[in-house]
């Protein structure tokens, strides 16, 4: 997956469909913030962990889920020292639609698409779509590994379900989260440039003018997205991208912490192992559960 914007198709071109797993901190204590075409739902199986929407955190325990809108930016990372089993289901609109004159992606798809309608974002054990949509979400997961035809006309039925309860509770846009949408829009803008180039020696003054934004309020509004300052949130990408080549590659850790934007290895051991609680090296021998 992409750090930031994914362009992959999750699923197929055909049935754009597809659940993951997540475990944290096991397999990865951070997934940064990044966004995708698709609509996602993040259900928490066990435990609990930290859910960042927009600039948004809420703390997901097991049974509780997230609700989050084609393109909007979110990440997902461990909560104190909380362990968290959580599962992703994203889905494309364009599985559900008939043909350009649909008439429920005019009414229902479209408005949510375009965040016109916005949908609750974190849905509690006591919310009233947890009862309604908790089931449903269960039945979507215990079909990912299926392979039998019907399957699909279930799916479908079971997201169709899934919508059809959320619109209850949507909510009409207003202009100061219109507003907040260009930001963020914005802001996407050097995310991208950050995951282009964190191998140099990039500094916020760079970054901020990629959104045409002075470096003060870009440092404002970056700390509001993201709860870290620039400085610590590029030093926490690269860690975490150091360590997932740690994972999957034999590459001497040196040039690992060099590819990755670290010119002193003392620093870049320190700065892991206060991340990891552990060192590069054995890291790298933990086994990946």
């Amino acid at each position: 997956m992409s750090a930031y914007q994914e362009t992959k198709v999750h699923g197929t071109h055909d049935f754009p469909f597809v659940v993951y797993q997540g475990v944290v901190p096991d397999w990865l204590s951070d997934f940064p913030l990044h966004w995708h075409e698709e609509m996602e739902i993040i259900y928490v199986e066990e435990g609990s962990v930290s859910i960042t929407v927009r600039n948004a955190e809420y703390i997901v325990s097991g049974g509780e889920f997230v609700l989050i809108h084609p393109q909007a930016i979110h990440s997902i990372r461990q909560h104190e020292d909380d362990h968290g089993f959580y599962h992703n289901i994203l889905f494309r609109f364009s599985m559900l639609e008939s043909g350009a004159e649909d008439i429920c992606r005019k009414k229902y798809l479209d408005p949510i698409y375009n965040r016109q309608l916005l949908m609750p974002e974190y849905i509690d054990i006591k919310h009233p779509l947890n009862k309604q949509i908790a089931p449903l979400i269960r039945s979507l997961l215990s079909k990912r590994e299926e392979k039998h035809i019907q399957n699909e006309l279930l799916i479908k039925a079971k997201l169709f379900e899934i919508l059809y309860n959320i619109l209850g509770y949507c909510e009409e846009s207003d202009k100061e989260r219109v507003y907040e949408d260009i930001v963020f829009d914005k802001l996407k803008l050097s995310l991208n440039y950050l995951e282009e180039n964190y191998t140099e020696n990039i500094t916020a003054e760079t970054v901020a003018a990629v959104s045409n934004y002075s470096v003060s309020h870009f440092s404002k509004l970056f700390n509001q997205m993201t709860g870290e300052s620039f400085t610590q949130y590029l030093k926490n990408y690269r860690l975490e991208t150091a360590a997932n080549r740690l994972r999957h590659e034999s590459t001497k850790v040196s040039e690992i912490a060099l590819s990755c934007g670290f010119s002193n290895l003392s620093y870049f051991s320190r700065a892991f192992y206060q991340k990891f609680h552990m060192t590069p090296s054995e890291y790298r021998k933990t086994p990946e559960l």
